[in-house]
C-alpha cells in the first residue's frame, strides 16, 4: 500500500462540471527513489481515457478549452480522438478509480492516504462533481486533496508551482499519466534535497 497518490486530469473545461478526457494515477511513498519510466509503468499506476459520448447531463465543455487543446502538441491531442479500444464509459472509469485507489493506496481518510493534484480545487473539484453526478461514492473522505503547486513552491521557493528542469525522456506534456508521474518525481526530488 502506498501512502500517497498523484492524480492528474485532462478536461474539456476549467469548471468543476468539466468533461474529463483522461485520468492519470500514480501512487507513491515519500523517500522513494524512482524514475519517471518506473512511475509510469508500475502496476499501481493507471491511465484511463474516457469516452466523450458517455457523459450524462450536468457535464460541460468550453470553446476556449477546446481551442486550447487544438494548439497543443500532436501527441497530447491523442486524447481528443475517439478510440473504441481504449475509451472507457465515465461511470466505469469512476469505478476503476475507486477500485484502484482502494487496492493500492492507504485509506483516504483522516490521518490516512493523501491525494496530490495541481490545485486541489481543480482536479479534486472535478472528480468530486463526477462522482456525485454519476451517483457513485468517492473513495476519499473530506479534506484528502493536497496541492502539488503548494508543495513545490514551499520547498523550492518558487511562486508558480514549477521548478526549472528538463523533461524526462518519453514525457508527453498534457498526458494525464505523464503529468502525474512528472509531478510525483518533482515532489520526491525536492523532498529528498530538502
Amino acid at each position: 500500500m502506498y501512502q500517497n497518490v498523484t492524480i492528474d486530469l485532462e478536461t474539456l473545461d476549467t469548471e468543476t462540471t468539466a468533461k474529463i478526457l483522461s485520468i492519470g494515477i500514480v501512487p507513491w511513498n515519500p523517500g522513494e527513489q524512482v524514475s519517471f519510466q518506473d512511475l509510469c509503468e508500475r502496476e499501481a499506476s493507471l491511465y484511463i481515457k474516457i469516452d466523450m459520448s458517455s457523459f450524462p447531463s450536468g457535464f460541460t465543455e468550453s470553446l476556449s478549452t477546446v481551442d486550447w487543446w487544438n494548439k497543443q502538441g500532436e501527441q497530447a491531442r491523442h486524447v481528443l480522438e475517439p478510440n473504441s479500444e481504449l475509451d472507457t464509459h465515465i461511470e466505469e472509469a469512476l469505478h476503476q478509480v475507486r477500485r484502484h485507489l482502494v487496492k493500492y493506496v492507504q485509506l483516504l481518510n483522516k490521518d490516512g492516504g493523501q491525494i496530490f493534484c495541481r490545485g486541489y480545487d481543480f482536479d479534486g473539484g472535478i472528480l468530486n462533481h463526477a462522482f456525485k453526478q454519476c451517483r457513485n461514492s468517492a473513495p476519499w473522505q473530506y479534506n484528502r486533496f493536497r496541492c502539488i503547486r503548494t508543495v513545490i513552491d514551499t520547498i523550492a521557493g518558487t511562486r508558480n508551482g514549477y521548478v526549472i528542469e528538463n523533461n524526462p525522456e518519453g514525457f508527453i506534456k498534457h498526458h494525464a499519466l505523464h503529468d502525474a508521474a512528472k509531478d510525483t518525481m518533482t515532489m520526491l526530488t525536492l523532498m529528498e534535497n530538502q
